[in-house]
């Protein structure tokens, strides 16, 4: 195998070229395809190509003492208009979130008076937050220039 980033030959186990030290790609366990070192997922097969290597980094633990775990009871119903769901399908949603940034704001805000500036984002934020809101969502926070919903 040759190193991804000098060309020199190293043995097929290397994680880093001896020669220039960059790391090498990391085979896929489920399809063997050559991953890039930071992939934490297969591109090919959508597999995690971390995970069974970051499992062999750490051992597993040892307790010293034996923890008594708590014992798991049936989660409780809730009545709804669609009819009976169990407490942790009511919590799992589908959700979007949104986060608007006003490009080139540093260098604007330089170039302007700050009340003019205030008064933009004022702007910018109510007209923001009505699409936002009109969408049935809810602006978390405002941050510097930018609006999360």
């Amino acid at each position: 195998m040759n190193c991804s980033g000098c060309g020199f030959e190293i043995e097929g186990g290397y994680a880093f070229c001896p020669k220039c030290g960059r790391r090498q790609p990391v085979p896929c366990a489920s399809c063997g395809y050559a991953c890039a070192p930071d992939f934490e997922f297969c591109p090919k097969c959508g597999a995690s190509v971390g995970a069974s290597a970051k499992a062999a980094e750490r051992p597993a633990p040892t307790p010293s003492r034996t923890i008594a775990q708590p014992s798991r009871a049936p989660s409780p119903n809730i009545e709804s208009e669609e009819g009976p769901h169990s407490v942790s399908d009511a919590d799992r949603r589908t959700v979007t979130v949104l986060f608007a940034d006003l490009c080139g704001f540093t260098t604007l805000s330089e170039q302007l008076d700050p009340e003019v500036m205030q008064a933009l984002q004022n702007e910018l934020f109510k007209e923001l937050t009505a699409a936002v809101q009109g969408f049935g969502g809810f602006v978390d926070k405002f941050i510097g220039d930018a609006l999360l919903a």
